[in-house]
């Protein structure tokens, strides 16, 4: 990218789980653009050492092979100061891929306390964005959400979609919709609001006694208190509830043998309205028939053809496209697979490298 001498970026991460799927997104679209040199300094270790591990990690970059950029990826705000301290005189790149005070403000994800402490730290957030070259974020929408609550212009935020780790080989052996007895839908996710898990059990509700078995993987705190109060409450009998699946378990054998993906977002929250799911785009990319909650978003999902489309927060919209997966289940595959050609033409990992150099470029 600068002639015959290789780009230098270091990409910093300081989050709670080292393997989320926007971090491995990013990391794979580093690369992939020919005449740059990725240098890591993402933590490896959980709790609060992690802190300690990536600052440190991004001292030695500095010292030892002198970046030309740096890029501060989710969820950067706690060590954003320290980090631009560090980087001073170099071009920092930071993603903004979701707000925080908003989630703890409009999304109520602490509820009255969370909210209290959302705005305490919109002043941090506003710092990060005002003191960094670029920013990224992860759709159209959050672009102009970002620009219109920060004051930030639009032209400073590119957008570098979610995209979907897809190097995982299926070692299960899926068993054709047509010859199953039960249609399986799947579901996972950390039960936040924007998910609308209520939404998902009632729909489970609405269709029970039709031939459908729902798995849904996930949940912890007081969402996981709340989804299993209203499962117990609908004493629902279609409906398989797993804390937790390892990823790759996830990637190589749960996902090809689901014959439904359930993407959403379901919730209907205003934050719910301007993203696509991560999980939605690891289903898009394994060639799965994904239900999709609809956003203003502006790429091209259609109905029936390379998804389904329906309306959030609305269970009886859920539950009829379920019913009519059912019912149609000949058309799920050549849905399955039209998604997964939309997927390749617009969030594959070579279209995020494109959209990721485009911003290096720009913060040069």
């Amino acid at each position: 990218m600068q002639g015959d001498q290789s780009l230098k970026v270091c990409h910093i991460v300081s989050y709670r789980d080292p393997g989320y799927i926007r971090t491995r997104s990013v990391r794979d679209a580093l690369a992939r653009i020919e005449g740059l040199e990725a240098l890591d300094a993402c933590n490896r270790r959980r709790g609060i050492g992690r802190y300690f591990e990536t600052i440190w990690k991004t001292l030695v970059a500095r010292v030892k092979h002198r970046p030309d950029i740096y890029l501060l990826g989710f969820r950067g705000h706690e060590i954003f100061l320290l980090i631009r301290l560090i980087t001073i005189g170099k071009p920092l790149i930071f993603d903004e891929f979701m707000s925080p005070s908003d989630a703890l403000v409009s999304e109520k994800k602490l509820g009255v306390p969370g909210r209290l402490i959302g705005l305490l730290i919109w002043p941090l957030e506003w710092l990060c964005l005002v003191l960094s070259r670029r920013c990224l974020t992860d759709t159209v929408c959050h672009k102009q959400f970002i620009s219109s609550s920060f004051g930030i212009s639009e032209k400073k935020i590119d957008v570098v979609y979610v995209g979907a780790n897809t190097d995982k080989a299926h070692d299960a052996a899926v068993v054709p919709v047509h010859q199953k007895e039960h249609l399986s839908v799947l579901f996972y996710g950390t039960f936040l609001p924007l998910h609308g898990m209520d939404v998902l059990l009632r729909a489970c509700k609405l269709i029970e006694g039709q031939p459908v078995q729902v798995r849904i993987i996930g949940g912890s705190g007081k969402a996981l208190r709340d989804f299993n109060h209203l499962l117990q409450e609908l004493e629902l009998s279609n409906v398989r509830h797993d804390l937790w699946v390892d990823f790759d378990e996830l990637q190589s054998s749960v996902i090809p043998g689901a014959d439904l993906c359930l993407g959403g977002p379901f919730g209907g929250t205003p934050q719910a309205r301007r993203v696509i799911t991560g999980k939605a785009f690891q289903f898009l990319a394994q060639s799965k028939p994904t239900v999709i909650g609809r956003t203003d978003e502006p790429v091209d999902f259609i109905d029936r053809e390379n998804c389904l489309l329906v309306e959030q927060g609305n269970a009886e919209d859920l539950a009829s496209a379920i019913s009519w997966a059912i019912e149609n289940r000949s058309a799920l595959p050549s849905i399955g697979e039209a998604g997964h050609e939309l997927f390749q033409r617009k969030f594959s990992s070579g279209v995020l490298a494109e959209q990721l150099q485009q911003s290096l470029k720009a913060a040069l």
